[in-house]
């Protein structure tokens, strides 16, 4: 397959994408069951939560189900998507960024940090990570797309159509890369990029690649970790 080369954020506001998180993530059902499983003990009230990767806000939503008072902050590369955000969710702040320049948010720390279907599709995801860790003020949830064998970080072997999620509105020809992490890769990734960590967590379940996924792995694990940076 002939694929198309596009940075990042172009391939993001392409058309579908935002139409797309206009529907979906947008409440506490969709949550993945590997998600709520930390997620469901760390909402408290009057907490700070940053969303990097927010899309259109979902999580907002999502936040708002569960508790009254929130401060919630989403960064996304995709301008299309900020300016949705901040039309669905006035009362919220959200800033563009470029791939893991997180310097608009100078050394502001959150309560909570999530970068929840984001790392897997994109190539820096290492240092999206450390700058994630240092916004946190408590506790980091972020999920990766692993596997028993080897890491797989070639998107010309392993990739994302994105018209198999969006349909006709996007190319035939853009990709994103689909990223698979050998296990104890990832393991070893984080504890690395997370220095001082307290404690590491993690929950997931073996599931078949997405649909819209070319990738010579068969069994994916699923897997979300929660990275405590202080004692909760």
């Amino acid at each position: 397959m002939t694929t198309e080369e596009k940075p990042a954020d172009a391939i993001w506001d392409e058309s579908g994408w935002p139409e797309y998180y206009e529907t979906h993530r947008t409440t506490a059902k969709e949550v993945y069951p590997s998600e709520w499983f930390f997620l469901k003990d760390m909402l408290k009230e009057g907490m700070s939560v940053l969303d990097i990767g927010c899309a259109v806000g979902g999580f907002a939503s999502v936040l708002s189900e569960q508790l009254q008072r929130f401060e919630y902050t989403g960064v996304d590369i995709s301008e299309e998507m900020v300016l949705r955000a901040r039309r669905k969710h006035p009362q919220h702040r959200f800033h563009l960024v470029r791939n893991a320049d997180l310097s608009v948010l100078t050394d502001y720390e959150f309560d909570l940090v999530v970068c929840l279907g984001v790392l897997h599709l994109t190539q820096g995801w290492r240092d999206l990570v450390a700058s994630a860790w240092l916004h946190t003020k408590t506790s980091l949830i972020l999920d990766l797309r692993e596997s028993y064998v080897s890491t797989i970080e070639n998107p010309a072997v392993s990739y994302f159509r994105v018209d198999f999620l969006l349909g006709t509105g996007a190319s035939t020809t853009t990709i994103l890369p689909y990223n698979i992490i050998n296990s104890s890769d990832a393991l070893g990734s984080l504890i690395a990029l997370c220095k001082g960590a307290t404690r590491l967590q993690h929950h997931g379940y073996l599931s078949a690649p997405n649909r819209a996924a070319v990738t010579p792995a068969k069994d994916i694990l699923m897997n979300t970790y929660r990275i405590d940076k202080r004692a909760t």
